[in-house]
């Protein structure tokens, strides 16, 4: 199997030769190509430089096409800053009340703030790997992350408790949701192999799984069954220890979750991982950028051994790899899911 096949056939549900590994690597990769976020940001030439720079050195099976966090919701209307080396963040909200909230538009992705920049960047790395690389772009954020942007996250939060029943509530995360799908599904006709998105204010780190329950996982549900329905596989990113809402993601329609290294793999794997595919897990910050290769060389193995048997594993960081981590620690990550990774032995 080359790349593109060996990661197809896990999300399509099929056993590969080996464990595939996707690199969550933009930051990284950017520097080592020499491209400031702030060209990455906006250039989609500079983003396909970027990976394919990264792929010629490390020989990973998947690119992982990300730009930032706030590239929907600034195009909706909230004020994002950066400076030039690093990732964007909001800066303020779109909308200071529910009141505002109709006033919002879904987006246009080929037209509105930098989404055309995923979508072009996509189409020329999609150009440039042919059949030999699988292409991941992800999507931003989910239609919850995205709303508590557009709203402020604190003053959303403060909205989902004080007053649940809010109608503006819903009609804010459907705007957003509309958004959320045009893009997945722009960048599916520019070349994307498949897709994710983060939605990591809906983890137990920032809300409870009751919120979870009720304000994001019947829209992260819908979402992945309308792309399944578009022949698009998604996977989706929630930050932090989703350990206690893990078996609540078992309930999803067929998709992919890329968990944290916090959460409890062995549990991850009983749960989502059974009839869906894990991305994750290792620690990005703690063992990939900060540890030696040895031990990045471990933690593979000791995932490998927990998430591999059945399939349905894609090796990966369980987040973003910072830009500091060593070349020889990413080296090893990738060399861990050949040397334990095999089906066929």
């Amino acid at each position: 199997m080359n790349s593109k096949e060996r990661v197809q056939a896990v999300i399509e549900g099929g056993i590969p030769d080996r464990v595939p590994v996707c690199l969550h690597n933009f930051l990284l990769a950017a520097r080592e190509a020499g491209v400031t976020m702030e060209k990455y940001r906006t250039d989609p030439a500079a983003v396909a430089k970027t990976h394919l720079h990264a792929l010629e050195k490390y020989g990973h099976d998947c690119i992982l096409i990300d730009i930032d966090t706030t590239m929907i919701a600034e195009a909706m209307g909230a004020r994002s800053d950066a400076t030039p080396d690093e990732p964007g963040h909001i800066a303020a909200p779109a909308i200071a009340s529910l009141d505002e909230v109709d006033r919002l538009r879904p987006v246009d992705p080929l037209r509105d703030g930098r989404i055309p920049v995923l979508i072009e960047a996509t189409r020329l790395i999609s150009q440039a790997a042919g059949d030999r690389i699988a292409i991941r772009t992800n999507c931003d954020q989910g239609p919850f992350s995205l709303a508590c942007l557009l709203r402020g996250n604190e003053d959303f939060l403060i909205d989902l408790a004080e007053n649940p029943d809010e109608p503006a509530i819903g009609r804010l995360l459907e705007v957003c949701y509309a958004s959320h799908l045009s893009v997945q599904r722009a960048v599916k006709e520019a070349g994307a192999d498949f897709t994710s998105l983060g939605d990591s204010f809906c983890g137990p780190d920032v809300i409870s799984p009751a919120m979870f329950e009720r304000f994001s996982k019947p829209h992260e549900e819908r979402l992945v069954r309308e792309l399944s329905d578009d022949g698009i596989f998604t996977v989706i990113h929630i930050c932090g220890n989703t350990t206690r809402i893990v078996e609540s993601l078992a309930q999803y329609p067929f998709c992919g979750f890329e968990l944290d290294y916090k959460t409890d793999a062995a549990l991850a794997k009983r749960t989502a991982g059974a009839g869906h595919v894990l991305f994750g897990n290792i620690d990005p910050s703690g063992i990939i950028a900060r540890g030696t290769p040895e031990q990045v060389r471990e933690a593979a193995r000791t995932l490998i051994e927990i998430w591999k048997p059945g399939g349905g594993f894609i090796l990966n960081a369980g987040c973003a790899i910072p830009a500091t981590t060593p070349p020889q620690n990413l080296r090893a990550l990738v060399d861990a899911a050949e040397e334990f990774g095999r089906y066929d032995d």
